[in-house]
């Protein structure tokens, strides 16, 4: 008997790929007809089956699939977006698993419920931090929480780049009130994901950072979204990250395996905990030859 509810599953969920196939102009019908006889014929998946046949690539059963469970996939195509967005560009990949069980984590931890805001602090620049903001926002966001990733780096800020968005108007337009946060967000290829750049740089960030409008910005995005990711200026360069992190419900540090010194990592800690912020937890990045963050842990 169990085994029949599974064949009647997975005769289900082929017909569903099917039709999300065949809608989207990929298959016709006697295409699927020739994968469903292939899939019952040698008992394979009806993704498999179809690859097999040479009817469709891994990226177009992945798009079904994602469409399925309505999981936001770019797949490989050209979008004006940077490659360093692998949770949008590789949803699939084994890098993402990592991204997928730290917001598992963060969500036991009350992020999405009790705490909204996070911010990302590491020692150094180059340390990782922007692109592990970016990618765990966008996770959040491909699990359904609505979330807005925000760059309060006013010094070197990246994640406007990453997105492709144009700078003109952001965090520091809202907070001299020379725009609303309406008009300083922008949209993403995510629904549930919204960006707010660091917007024009000003000539004196920390005292920015220190206004009240600042505070009242993150309170608002609280009330308006289940996730806060902030991404911020190294700690090493400035006090800017201090300021911050007495905006947020909390901090996840960040260090550059190989690169760090643990003196530095230290006493950022010590300043964290000094300024009664909530340290969530430390990311190490591992990066591969070229630099470039690949995995890390928690701990």
């Amino acid at each position: 008997m169990s085994d029949k509810a599974s064949c009647t599953m997975d005769a289900n969920s082929a017909k569903d790929i099917g039709s999300i196939l065949k809608d989207t102009g990929k298959i016709t019908a006697a295409d699927l007809e020739k994968i469903v006889a292939l899939q019952e014929e040698k008992g394979m998946l009806f993704g498999e089956a179809a690859v097999n046949l040479g009817i469709l690539t891994k990226d177009d059963v992945n798009r079904a699939l994602s469409h399925q469970f309505s999981y936001p996939y770019l797949g490989d195509e050209k979008y004006p977006i940077g490659r360093e967005l692998v949770s949008i560009l590789q949803p699939f990949s084994h890098q993402i698993e990592v991204f997928r069980s730290l917001r598992s984590k963060l969500v036991l931890s009350g992020i999405g419920s009790v705490l909204k805001a996070v911010a990302m602090v590491s020692p150094n620049q180059g340390d990782g931090k922007t692109f592990i903001s970016a990618n765990l926002a966008a996770t959040f966001a491909q699990l359904g929480s609505k979330t807005v990733l925000v760059d309060a780096n006013f010094r070197k800020p990246r994640i406007h780049e990453i997105f492709n968005l144009k700078n003109n108007c952001g965090m520091s337009s809202v907070i001299i009130k020379r725009a609303s946060l309406a008009q300083a967000i922008s949209c993403t290829p995510i629904p549930t994901l919204h960006i707010l750049s660091s917007g024009p740089q000003p000539p004196n960030p920390l005292e920015l950072l220190g206004w009240p409008d600042t505070k009242e910005i993150i309170t608002s995005l609280k009330g308006m979204y289940d996730v806060v990711i902030v991404d911020t200026p190294a700690f090493s360069n400035t006090a800017d990250a201090l300021v911050i992190s007495n905006l947020v419900d909390g901090i996840l540090m960040v260090a550059l395996k190989g690169d760090t010194k643990k003196e530095s990592f230290d006493n950022v800690k010590k300043q964290l905990k000094t300024s009664a912020a909530r340290i969530l937890g430390s990311i190490i990045n591992e990066p591969d030859t070229k630099k470039q963050p690949k995995r890390f842990k928690f701990f």
